[in-house]
Formats: C-alpha cells, sequence, structure tokens
C-alpha cells in the first residue's frame, strides 16, 4: 500500500433559485477538511483484545464567515467560484499500521474528506456566526473520534448511514451555536431574519477507492432544496506519492544507527557472541577437522644404547 498525494477542491456554488425574496442572497461558506491516517493512527493489535484503531483524526479548519466567499450579490443561475483558501486541501495519505501484524497484513487504508456548511447571510451578528464556526470544528473532530471507535481491521470504513449521522449531528450543533449566541433583541433587531442554513454534507474518500482510480480524478456534488436551490462540486485526485528525499536520508541514518547499537551489544556482552558462534551450525571443512581421529598403535621405540650398529666397510685392502 502506497503512500497517496492527495488533491482535494471544491471549485463551485451554484445558484438555481436564491431562494431570499426581495433582493440578492449573501452566501458564505465553512469547511473543514479531515483524514485518518497512518500520521497520527495506528490500529493496536498487541493485546489479547480485537483490534481497534487507536489515535487522533487530522482535522484543518478554514478561515472566513460572512462574506468569504467574496460574492455578496447573488442570484438566479449565478456560479460563485470558491477561493482556494477555503476549498482546497493539498496532503499526502499515508496507510494506517498495525502495531503487530496479523495474518500477513501489516497496514490498512485510511480514508479523508470534508464537511462542508453552507450558509446565507441575513442579521446574525458576527459574534454569534464566529461562535457557530468554532462549534463546526469542534464538532467535526469529536464526531470523527466517536466514528473511530466504531472501526476495525474488518470494518476499516463507516458507512453511509454513519456519515449521514455525522453531517446531520454536525449541522444540529452549528444551528444550537448560533442560536445560544442570538438574543431577543438580536432577534427584534433583525426583524426575526437571522442567517440561514442551506445545507451541510460530507464528503469522504477511502485509501483504497483513491489509489483504484490511478491517478483519474474523481467529480463530487451535492444540492440543496432548502432556502432555495443551491449547489456545491468539487473533485480529488490521488497519485502515488514520491518518497521524501529527507525520509530517504533519516532511514539511512536509523539503519546505520542500529548497526552501531548492536555492535554495542555485542561488545558489552561477548559471551552472548560466543554461545552465538558455538550455535551456529559448521560446515563439512569443520566438520572433518573437528573429527576425532582413529586410535593408531603407539610407535615403539629403542633406546639409542640398545640400537644395533652397523659394522664398517673396510676401505683398506
Amino acid at each position: 500500500m502506497s503512500n497517496l498525494k492527495v488533491d482535494m477542491k471544491l471549485k463551485q456554488i451554484h445558484c438555481f433559485d436564491e431562494g431570499d425574496g426581495w433582493g440578492s442572497a449573501e452566501p458564505y461558506l465553512w469547511t473543514v477538511f479531515f483524514k485518518v491516517d497512518g500520521d497520527t493512527v495506528v490500529v493496536n493489535s498487541d493485546g489479547p483484545a480485537a483490534p481497534f484503531i487507536q489515535g487522533v483524526p487530522t482535522v484543518v479548519g478554514t478561515p472566513g464567515n460572512h462574506g468569504n466567499l467574496g460574492d455578496t450579490d447573488v442570484d438566479d443561475d449565478d456560479t460563485v467560484d470558491i477561493p482556494a483558501i477555503i476549498g482546497e486541501y493539498h496532503t499526502v495519505l499515508r496507510p494506517i499500521p498495525l502495531t503487530t501484524p496479523l495474518f500477513g497484513i501489516t497496514e490498512v487504508g485510511g480514508m479523508i474528506g470534508c464537511v462542508v456548511v453552507l450558509m446565507e447571510e441575513d442579521n446574525t451578528g458576527d459574534d454569534a456566526i464566529t461562535r457557530g464556526h468554532e462549534a463546526l470544528d469542534r464538532n467535526v473532530r469529536d464526531r470523527l473520534a466517536e466514528l473511530l471507535g466504531t472501526l476495525s481491521v474488518s470494518n476499516q470504513s463507516p458507512s453511509e448511514e454513519d456519515i449521514k449521522e455525522l453531517s446531520d449531528k454536525v449541522g444540529v450543533a452549528v444551528k444550537d451555536a448560533i442560536g445560544s449566541g442570538v438574543s431577543v433583541l438580536d432577534w427584534i433587531f433583525g426583524f426575526g431574519n437571522m442567517d440561514d442554513q442551506i445545507g451541510s454534507t460530507v464528503f469522504r474518500f477511502s485509501h483504497d477507492q483513491l489509489a483504484a482510480m490511478n491517478g483519474v480524478p474523481i467529480p463530487f456534488e451535492q444540492r440543496w432544496d432548502n432556502e432555495g436551490d443551491w449547489s456545491i462540486n468539487g473533485s480529488i485526485v490521488a497519485t502515488v506519492a514520491p518518497e521524501d528525499p529527507c525520509c530517504r536520508e533519516l532511514r539511512g541514518r536509523v539503519e546505520a544507527l542500529e548497526k552501531i547499537i548492536e555492535a554495542w551489544r555485542r561488545r558489552r556482552n561477548p559471551d552472548e557472541r560466543e554461545d552465538q558462534v558455538k550455535e551456529q551450525p559448521s560446515s563439512p571443512k569443520d566438520q572433518r577437522q573437528n573429527r576425532p581421529r582413529r586410535d593408531r598403535p603407539p610407535t615403539k621405540t629403542m633406546p639409542v644404547a640398545e640400537r644395533p650398529t652397523r659394522a664398517r666397510r673396510s676401505t683398506k685392502g
């Protein structure tokens, strides 16, 4: 399973019907990007209990409230381009490692996505809207943490029902936070015309789904028939991420350090080294050299005095 370089882009909001009665609509957009991957999460497979996902999701909020789309005069059939600062997320999606391999599995795929909330500005104060935006970021983090608790090696991806429930809970939390920041006087002076939530949704993609596309973009879209008729669209594309030279260098240094530590450990424990040498299987040559020799009868030697002497041949004659 490879690291994936992911580019996620929310591109445009289209207004089919601005639904604001007299005058033009003033939409604004909140986005929260997230990923669940090996950067911050592992599958804990060490204990006797069933393996479970351990860690926290990566959650990336974006700035802006009223007017953050740069267009406060939207009419029927208008299209608004979403600024990159709130509509783009570029990251690397990494496999989630298992702390202990199971049945040959050492890692599993995670997921990446975005929570979007499309709002229409009326008379709600900036403070209340800021409170709603903060609630969005906080609730996305909390709901994702809850969702992780339901996943496992055998259930690596949330169901569509899980995602819908997450979207609904986030939408309710945003409404509640905004409502709690609007006083009776705010409501009266705003003639009861508070900001409207057009809709919220979650776009989510798995590691396997992105890898299978092999670099082909995946388009996505959501349409809301609420407070008018609106849609948002975008795309996501993933390619195999090249290995970072820094990571390659770091890996080499780690391997060199491991060798140094192993050599130091062997010097500190020479007995262990000798035991390992003794345990190594001997070669055929060593086996021949270590083979016990057959007993040979001892060679009998005579004392010098008892040795017979040869008569010297005479040279005279």
